[in-house]
């Protein structure tokens, strides 16, 4: 807390309060002086410091204020305080609006907001507050960081626009698992045996993702979709919310192959690094973790659960055959994509020539598509999923 919040919310606590005026008037008596003398010594008219000491002035000049205070024997943080006291409910809530409009530069990248639509105008402050609060069904605005929700919370003086988005980011995937609260409890060894039986699906364009997203769903895992916020480089997510593992896919390429591969690669952090992120709540695959240095084994089992080394090595000469490529991808269970996928990831300048052969994510993903930031409440954008899971 810094000293301006600590005086506002020192205000109207203390039991002896003396107005400015009154300690004034007790200070020149007991110097033997008149007024006149008091006034020049503060090198202050009556016009400019009577106002001051009766509360009546406009505005106040800070150094006028603090002269005045030095005259009463008063600190600074006590001068401002008495004279907040005395003041008006007008004054003090002015004071509370620079407050709030300081914690929201502070803790909200407006910009990259009003681009998700989830603000109009990014000079509406009580707008943006209201919103805010109403969107995470908040108490107060500064109940966003208050230390309480799982360890987001900034400990940083300053802290840079894509941190302020990932934070935003993070809340509201939290908050729409905990709208969904899935009722099934996580089986480990039944996810096991469904990450067995996945490959098949990723056949099935429009509703495999889907499919296997729902039988996640009743081994206790939930999986949403969302689009990618500027400014972040989040491809997928891990969260452990009210004890059951919560993954996040975003479309962060926007091809349907990366879905495929960030869903096996949030699953094998859920098999094998639950623990780790049951600490923090969240783990962020795409940015950077001090904490969890798994990712290149996520990615091995990811790649290797789709498409081994050895089959990777024998189809790689045929690439430019889609002939070829789709008769091994039917043989192997596997969507054609996926090979064209690893083989651009390995050469990237070669995606201009296979992106034809990716059928996209719309169709694949509309079902558990969660972002919707002109929703009011967070819970408001993930029922339609909610009933689409659990619908039999």
């Amino acid at each position: 807390m810094n000293d301006i919040d600590k005086i506002l919310s020192d205000l109207f606590v203390s039991d002896e309060i003396h107005s400015l005026n009154e300690l004034f008037e007790k200070r020149i008596s007991e110097l033997g002086i008149t007024k006149s003398q008091a006034y020049d010594a503060l090198a202050m008219d009556k016009k400019s410091i009577e106002p001051i000491l009766n509360n009546e002035a406009k505005q106040v000049d800070t150094i006028k204020l603090i002269k005045i205070g030095e005259f009463l024997n008063l600190g600074i943080e006590k001068t401002i305080k008495i004279y907040l006291d005395q003041s008006t409910q007008q004054k003090v809530a002015e004071l509370e609006r620079t407050r709030k409009a300081k914690y929201i530069f502070e803790n909200f990248d407006l910009q990259s907001l009003k681009s998700l639509s989830f603000i109009k105008d990014i000079k509406n402050l009580e707008h943006i507050e209201a919103r805010i609060v109403k969107f995470f069904g908040l108490k107060t605005i500064y109940d966003y960081n208050d230390g309480s929700q799982n360890n987001i919370a900034f400990s940083k003086t300053k802290t840079s626009s894509s941190e302020k988005i990932r934070t935003f980011w993070i809340r509201t995937a939290m908050g729409q698992f905990e709208a969904i609260d899935n009722p099934n409890d996580f089986d480990r060894e039944h996810l096991v045996q469904l990450i067995k039986r996945i490959k098949p699906f990723t056949r099935n364009e429009k509703d495999g993702f889907f499919i296997v997203c729902k039988a996640l769903y009743h081994a206790g895992v939930t999986v949403i979709f969302q689009s990618s916020i500027p400014k972040t480089s989040v491809r997928g997510a891990t969260f452990y919310i009210k004890n059951k593992p919560c993954i996040v896919i975003t479309d962060r390429n926007k091809r349907y192959g990366t879905i495929w591969f960030a869903l096996l690669h949030e699953l094998f952090h859920v098999l094998y690094h639950l623990d780790d992120i049951k600490k923090r709540t969240f783990h962020l695959t795409g940015e950077p973790d001090l904490w969890l240095n798994n990712e290149d084994e996520a990615n091995d089992f990811a790649r290797s659960y789709f498409l081994p080394d050895q089959k990777f090595k024998f189809i790689k000469p045929s690439i430019r055959n889609h002939f070829v490529i789709q008769s091994y991808a039917k043989e192997w269970d596997i969507h054609p994509s996926l090979i064209y996928n690893f083989y651009c990831h390995d050469n990237e300048s070669a995606w201009k020539f296979y992106q034809k052969y990716d059928p996209g994510l719309t169709d694949s993903t509309r079902r558990i598509n969660s972002i919707s930031f002109d929703k009011e409440m967070v819970k408001d954008t993930i029922e339609q999923i909610k009933i689409n899971l659990e619908v039999t």
